[in-house]
């Protein structure tokens, strides 16, 4: 994997009648997001409810879907928890399992200082060779990253970009500003297209489930300079994303995962 993909889904992590984790259909889940316009899947995030799985449920997650979507797909591990220590056995887990980047949240509940999540971050990084994606969103972890505690979490040699979500788009036009080279993926299905083209590099989606393709023709309009166009897609797109998080995330997506 020479790059990270621009548009991925953050996957729901299938269930048997037993509520164990069904592999199986995890895998038959991939292979449907690969086919209709996601060239990378987040596992183990907060839609595919990360602090319900076990350590080993999670590798094995991530290594039964890197199985299946090959080496020309990025799978980016959801390792980030309230514990360095712990996120750090993660990385290493996810080094075995082949993962492509990981996913370091902010540590959540406990509400650290700006300089407790650059030290948290700076901890993890030193640990591992894989790339960092950071994921600042606060409406789940009750603190925001500071912009200048992201341009000190940018200058780290393998953080390589953001996952964004905390609906603050001067925050994201200044980080793109400040921190060139330095990646934001859209982390809010809403803010997609004013992300993209503020210049940010990409998304990861909830919905990209069920509306991957338009998405991707959104994103491809936006590169080509076709703004009208891509806002018509976006503006086709808001009652979708507004229903996918009617009742929360990620109970709405599964229902209609479900349907289809």
């Amino acid at each position: 994997m020479s790059d990270l993909a621009r548009f991925m889904t953050a996957m729901v992590t299938p269930y048997d009648a037993s509520n164990e984790v069904d592999y199986k259909k995890a895998r038959v889940l991939a292979n449907h997001l690969v086919r209709n316009g996601n060239d990378g899947l987040v596992l183990a995030g907060t839609t595919g409810e990360a602090p319900l799985l076990s350590d080993e449920e999670k590798e094995r997650l991530w290594t039964e879907v890197k199985d299946e979507v090959g080496p020309e797909r990025t799978i980016v591990a959801g390792s980030g928890t309230v514990d360095t220590h712990h996120s750090i056995e993660l990385a290493k887990r996810a080094e075995r399992a082949r993962a492509d980047a990981l996913l370091v949240v902010t540590p959540y509940y406990l509400k650290p200082s700006q300089e407790g999540i650059y030290q948290h971050v700076r901890a993890i990084a030193e640990s591992t060779s894989l790339p960092i994606i950071v994921y600042n969103i606060p409406g789940r972890t009750g603190v925001n990253i500071s912009i200048e505690t992201m341009l000190r979490v940018a200058e780290l040699p393998n953080v390589v970009g953001d996952k964004e979500a905390n609906g603050d788009m001067e925050y994201s036009a200044k980080l793109i500003e400040q921190a060139p080279g330095f990646r934001i993926w859209s982390g809010n299905d809403s803010d997609n297209f004013l992300l993209w083209c503020l210049g940010a590099y990409g998304a990861v989606s909830v919905t990209g489930h069920i509306t991957g393709p338009l998405q991707r023709k959104m994103m491809a309009h936006v590169d080509a300079g076709e703004i009208a166009e891509a806002a018509a897609i976006h503006r086709s797109l808001v009652p979708v994303t507004n229903a996918c998080f009617m009742n929360g995330n990620p109970s709405t997506i599964r229902y209609a995962l479900r349907k289809l």
